[in-house]
């Protein structure tokens, strides 16, 4: 461990409950917004992935009221 790091533990000790709680909280969310999970990983993957297959023509986009529109017919839901 580092002294630096050594010394933040002391001074995080001192600090009451309520503080060292937020203080803990806002490391955890700095380490899950550095990050992407797996599932959100596998999702931009997957984004990326029918983004370029639409800007390389290898596949056609369909309007969105159409897309919707089918959803609505698969659903059995009136327009």
């Amino acid at each position: 461990m580092s002294a630096l790091l050594e010394k933040i533990e002391r001074e995080a000790r001192e600090l009451t409950p309520e503080d060292r709680e937020r203080l803990v909280s806002n490391l955890i969310a700095g380490l899950e917004a550095a990050r992407p999970s797996e599932i959100d990983q596998a999702w931009i993957e997957e984004a990326e992935r029918r983004y370029d297959e639409l800007v390389s023509g290898r596949v056609k986009g369909i309007p969105a009221q159409e897309a919707f529109d089918g959803i609505r017919r698969e659903l059995g839901w009136k327009k």
